[in-house]
């Protein structure tokens, strides 16, 4: 009979990065697509049109900046909106006294996220990875559909809430599974890379929508895409080994891993295979929650790394909702921030695989509070290189490197966190990073106080989560912890955490 310890003991054997490991990140990466366009589209949709009159609801008049459509009539004393270029602004007539449902779209989506990252990831550490995030790809599909054939803002809002709720799961979900079946640094270079690939969502949201004439016809490649990623994760994804082991079940755990041997061209695995299994007092555990919470450790960590996770969310909402106000075409800062987040996210995949999780956090911090000072600088505004206004070029650097920062921290958190607490610790994160994404479309009220103020939060909490994670150890070339034993020996320099 043949022993072995660890899954990762044998990954080699079974292909950590083939061809099976290839097409789930493909998978992973069309869906972060998918994620982007829909969280950014409402921010571009509620962009108003280049070509406005005044409406009889107010006393609303803009330059008009093309003479292809004439549509105001001078001796009428009832303007109106150019018809012609139709957004969710016209159709619901979110503009003068009704301007504050612009951001409540965005608000809503946040909120569902928020929703069910505390409630849906829980899920995938309680009844295993696969089927609930088929049953979160499916939901997702349903809300787009849904919402392209709604007519009322009422069940628009409904429907972002849902969307928001269902990506949630996704995010967490689909990256603990992935992570389960190759080595941690594999990983950390998948979930850069789906951060930028979702960045290039929100600069495709506001493609889509800058010459649009139905809101709604933003969604259909949307559809197609969620409907490919549906049924191809359905069949190729099997349950993780990982989750199998931890509810003691060795032979679903080798057929797993003989499924992904199959497909990468190796030899299937001994059936008499064993792996060794999580402790007795977690399997008991039927709450992932309560494995965090009862251990001073692990609970520690949470709280100092989701801070860390809302000083990102904060640098990175607030300032992609704060581009109308640097001077420069919305629509065109839009589409900046998702090209220059993709080099900025891709460079910290050497950073955090050479100098470690915890180096290249503390660097790329520096550079985001760096960038937001510069921004504070008297005229800079003023001065343009290029296309860009030298405060916007200072704001896309900040923005990015919160990104990057972003995508390093889901790796970081879930390489902390033992087998069967994985993704509920990741979730409890990303709730604190919602709860700033949350508010992050109202940074326009904090411009009618001082349009300075929101870079000096920022700047504030960027201080706070590089001294709070200081006591978080680094991760790099560190096997998965696959019970609480292992995450103690990990944080206070023990041996049982063997290098990889």
């Amino acid at each position: 009979m043949v022993s072995v310890k660890t899954i990762p003991d044998v990954l080699n054997s079974v292909g950590y990065f083939g061809p099976f490991q290839i097409i789930f990140l493909v998978l992973y990466i069309g869906r972060a697509v998918i994620n982007g366009a829909i969280a950014f589209q409402f921010q571009a949709l509620s962009i108003m049109p280049k070509i406005i009159c005044k409406s009889d609801r107010c006393q609303l008049l803009q330059e008009k900046e093309s003479d292809d459509t004439i549509i105001c009539h001078l001796e009428s004393e009832e303007w109106k909106f150019d018809d012609s270029h139709h957004n969710w602004l016209i159709e619901f007539e979110l503009y003068c006294d009704r301007t504050y449902l612009k951001g409540m779209g965005t608000t809503i989506y946040f909120t569902g996220f928020m929703v069910g990252v505390s409630f849906l990831s829980s899920l995938c550490d309680r009844f295993g990875r696969r089927k609930v995030n088929i049953g979160l790809l499916l939901g997702y599909l349903t809300a787009i559909i849904c919402l392209y054939h709604t007519k009322t803002l009422t069940m628009v809002y409904l429907l972002r809430f849902l969307l928001g709720f269902f990506h949630s799961g996704q995010s967490v979900g689909i990256f603990t599974a992935f992570c389960e079946f190759t080595f941690p640094n594999i990983g950390a270079l998948a979930n850069i890379l789906c951060g930028a690939s979702f960045a290039l969502g929100g600069s495709v949201a506001s493609f889509l929508a800058y010459n649009n004439r139905n809101w709604q016809d933003t969604l259909w490649p949307l559809i197609i895409l969620q409907t490919i990623v549906l049924c191809a994760y359905s069949l190729f994804c099997p349950e993780t080994p990982f989750w199998l082991l931890a509810k003691n079940r060795n032979s679903c755990a080798i057929k797993s891993l003989n499924f992904v041997a199959k497909i990468n061209g190796k030899l299937p695995l001994p059936n008499d295979l064993k792996f060794s299994n999580c402790d007795e007092g977690e399997k008991q555990s039927r709450n992932p929650f309560s494995l965090i919470m009862n251990n001073c450790t692990l609970r520690n960590a949470i709280m100092r790394l989701s801070f860390a996770w809302f000083t990102v969310s904060i640098c990175y909402y607030a300032l992609q909702f704060n581009a109308g106000s640097l001077g420069d075409d919305e629509y065109k800062v839009m589409i900046w921030m998702g090209i220059v987040d993709i080099p900025i996210r891709l460079s910290i995949v050497y950073f955090a695989s050479y100098y470690g999780r915890k180096t290249t956090a503390r660097w790329y911090f520096t550079v985001c509070f760096v960038s937001l000072g510069l921004c504070l600088a008297p005229n800079v505004s003023a001065i343009y290189l290029g296309r860009l206004n030298l405060k916007s070029i200072f704001v896309l650097i900040g923005h990015g490197s919160g990104g990057a920062i972003f995508s390093l921290l889901y790796t970081y958190t879930s390489e902390v966190m033992p087998t069967l607490a994985r993704s509920t610790g990741v979730s409890m994160c990303s709730t604190a990073a919602r709860v700033a994404s949350i508010l992050s479309p109202f940074v326009i009220i904090l411009n009618q106080i001082s349009g300075s103020l929101i870079y000096f939060i920022s700047m504030a909490c960027i201080l706070t989560s590089m001294s709070l994670m200081k006591s978080i150890p680094e991760t790099l070339n560190k096997q998965l912890p696959n019970n609480i034993a292992d995450c103690e020996a990990l944080f206070h320099g023990k041996s049982k955490i063997e290098q990889i």
